[in-house]
């Protein structure tokens, strides 16, 4: 609010004369305080010592002159009773509760501004007349409606009102002028529960069908609309009791995302089975079923750790996963399963005591807590499946899927084979190549790196971040080799006959089955390597190791993967030669054309690429670079580094790198805490 004025600017004002001249009179008789203004010769007066009603028409025209740049935006969201009563903060308040606020704090601080100039109560006075009688600044008006919170024609502002404003703000602040707003009614009627006991049944009827069997029960029922009403304001996890089971209802309730960020490999390993969504021939029967195929994941890394196909999800396609997973990546800290019969057994856990491990199972209906190794399963399996004919998932057309079903049982009764199921080996060597394709593709779940080739952000792949732990110094324990030997294998009971026995289409000897010729033995088996099978007696005690052909003096033995590549070598070879045939219309015959052997003449530089090719050769069957098993002694060899790095000796690059990262291992940390202990404890002595 200004404070000094022109004679030109008082002149024609109530109390004082029309002219500029005159107004200059009448403060030179009257005393009136004055001072030159800046950059004028003008004489400016003070506002205090004018007249009281030209005052009050100074202080409306300056009210009706003001324009604010711009209203305060009210921000978001939720729904109060009472600000000031209940203690909330504004960022509580809906649109509606601030926007009125904002005009209110307005209002206020129009009155201080002009309680500058004169009192307050005259202040209050002027913007109320003012208001009154239309003469407000268009944002002033603006903010005097919308500060009014009515909906009737008439809103303008009373002295009262603002009074009952100033206190309040000045006693709790901007919070204090937020209307009160009533929450919605959520308690309900009294009919509720008869109509909730016809709608809350598992075979979800809808309202109209549940109104129906309502009003034949309750007389004076309500409308339907007041029943919608009703099921609309009730929270979804209790509107859908009773229409969906506690494993359904998990999926409107809130859940946490659990953060493996902090994991490192083999800190938690999560496995689980699946029935395989496609038709499969069995090596065995020679009929059509759907294998079970048990994975285990690395949680920190997603990688497929270890996996075995079995005919349903049991004990044995467990003990077998949980070996495969052993031999290739080492030791377990903890193993997180679920309740199923193949997990939650005393052979499982007995396993698990001898290894040393932590076995955890999920809780019940919390498939979501397991999530890491469903996904895979849709992004491995299913994927899979749905590239073979006999895919039968809900996503397979029914009318194609029947016509595949009786085809294939047709030819199965003729005693074909169905070419629209593939075979055993087929399956496990496409399985194979599917598990490691999802090991070395970017996850989702992991963190992002920059792709050397393409320069572009990408997820790292599960092999990535598994040799990124490493290469911080992360190191597998092994598991016992004794006792990963003796876990269960699966096993078929087969008949012995002069030392040997037949399995999956093969034939094993071993001389010690000479005494069991003609009785019965179980015949432990690994699909992944078919070259030996483990031969038991009926009471478990185990016989020996019988090798494929082994009384055959050239005995090449060929696992179910290599057979299934032979096959479709083979395959493709007939496909060339039908087609060959089809275009010219003659037979032909593929053979292979053996290489020509290199000629023994050699040019000058090729005698030099040799000698090289040799000396790189000694210097690879030079003493390689190994790392101790043991945590003490893979320190005593850092300080044997240590020791030759500082007599200035260079160290070869394996050695350089191992003894640059293994001061990141914990093992190593905690030995060098230990001997500062001993040290001290020495010290004190």
């Amino acid at each position: 609010m200004r404070k000094w004025f022109t004679a030109a600017e008082l002149a024609g004002l109530p109390g004082l004369p029309g002219s500029r001249w005159n107004v200059t009179l009448k403060a030179r008789s009257e005393g009136w305080e004055g001072q030159r203004r800046l950059g004028s010769k003008a004489i400016e007066y003070s506002f205090a010592v004018l007249p009281a009603e030209t005052q009050a028409a100074l202080v409306a025209r300056m009210v009706q002159a003001e324009q604010p740049a711009e209203a305060p935006k009210p921000t978001a969201p939720h729904t109060l009773i009472s600000p000031q009563r209940d203690g909330i903060s504004t960022s509580r308040l809906t649109d509606d509760q601030r926007d009125v606020m904002s005009a209110r704090v307005s209002i206020i601080r129009e009155v201080e501004r002009m309680s500058q100039m004169v009192s307050q109560q005259r202040a209050i006075l002027t913007l109320v007349g003012l208001a009154r009688d239309g003469q407000l600044s268009p944002y002033l008006a603006e903010r005097v409606e919308r500060a009014n919170d009515r909906k009737t024609a008439d809103r303008t502002l009373s002295e009262r009102t603002i009074k009952r404003w100033l206190a309040d703000f000045r006693k709790h602040g901007e919070i204090a002028l937020a209307p009160i707003r009533r929450k919605p009614d959520m308690t309900l009627p009294v009919w509720a529960p008869v109509f909730l006991k016809h709608y809350q049944r598992p075979q979800k009827p809808s309202a109209e069908a549940a109104y129906a069997d309502f009003t034949a029960e309750y007389p004076g029922a309500p409308s339907i609309h007041a029943v919608r009403r009703m099921l609309a304001k009730m929270a979804p996890q209790v509107r859908e009791q009773g229409r969906m089971g506690p494993r359904e209802l998990k999926s409107l309730k809130a859940h946490k995302d659990m953060n493996a960020d902090v994991l490192w490999p083999n800190d938690v390993w999560v496995a689980d089975g699946h029935k395989f969504d496609a038709e499969v021939i069995n090596p065995d029967t020679g009929q059509i079923f759907r294998p079970e195929v048990t994975t285990i994941i690395d949680w920190g890394t997603r990688r497929i750790v270890g996996f075995a196909v079995n005919l349903a999800e049991s004990t044995l396609a467990t003990l077998d996963a949980l070996r495969d997973a052993l031999t290739r990546v080492g030791m377990y800290a903890v193993f997180y399963v679920d309740n199923g019969k193949g997990f939650k057994n005393e052979t499982i856990y007995e396993v698990n005591d001898r290894l040393g491990g932590t076995i955890t199972h999920s809780l019940p209906y919390s498939s979501q807590a397991r999530g890491v190794i469903e996904r895979s399963h849709r992004t491995i399996l299913v994927r899979l499946a749905k590239t073979y004919d006999s895919y039968i998932g809900a996503d397979m057309d029914k009318e194609a899927s029947t016509r595949v079903h009786k085809l294939s049982r047709k030819e199965l009764g003729l005693g074909l084979k169905p070419k629209q199921v593939p075979e055993f080996v087929q399956f496990i060597a496409d399985l194979g190549n599917a598990l490691d394709d999802y090991n070395h593709r970017p996850h989702r779940g992991l963190p992002k790196i920059r792709d050397i080739e393409t320069g572009r952000l990408r997820h790292q792949s599960p092999m990535e971040s598994w040799k990124s732990a490493m290469a911080e110094g992360w190191e597998p324990i092994m598991a016992d080799a004794d006792v990963v030997a003796t876990i269960v294998r699966p096993q078929e009971v087969r008949t012995t006959t002069r030392a040997k026995v037949q399995l999956h289409g093969h034939t094993y000897f071993l001389q010690a089955l000479e005494p069991y010729h003609g009785k019965e033995v179980r015949v432990g088996y690994d699909f992944r390597d078919a070259s030996r099978v483990w031969v038991h007696t009926l009471d478990g005690e185990l016989i020996g190791e019988a090798l494929i052909n082994g009384n055959t003096v050239d005995a090449k033995p060929q696992s179910l993967m290599d057979k299934a590549k032979e096959k479709r070598i083979e395959g493709q070879v007939n496909k060339l030669g039908k087609k060959a045939k089809t275009l010219t219309g003659e037979d032909f015959e593929l053979r292979l054309v053996p290489k020509a052997a290199p000629s023994a003449e050699l040019s000058e530089q090729q005698l030099e690429d040799a000698r090289e090719y040799a000396a790189l050769t000694l210097e690879r069957q030079a003493p390689t670079f190994t790392v101790p098993d043991n945590d003490m002694t893979r320190y005593d060899l850092w300080q044997e580094l240590e020791a030759r790095r500082q007599r200035g000796e260079v160290l070869s690059e394996a050695e350089a790198n191992w003894h640059a990262l293994y001061p990141n291992n914990p093992g190593f940390k905690a030995i060098q805490r230990m001997y500062a202990t001993f040290e001290a404890a020495e010290a004190t002595a």
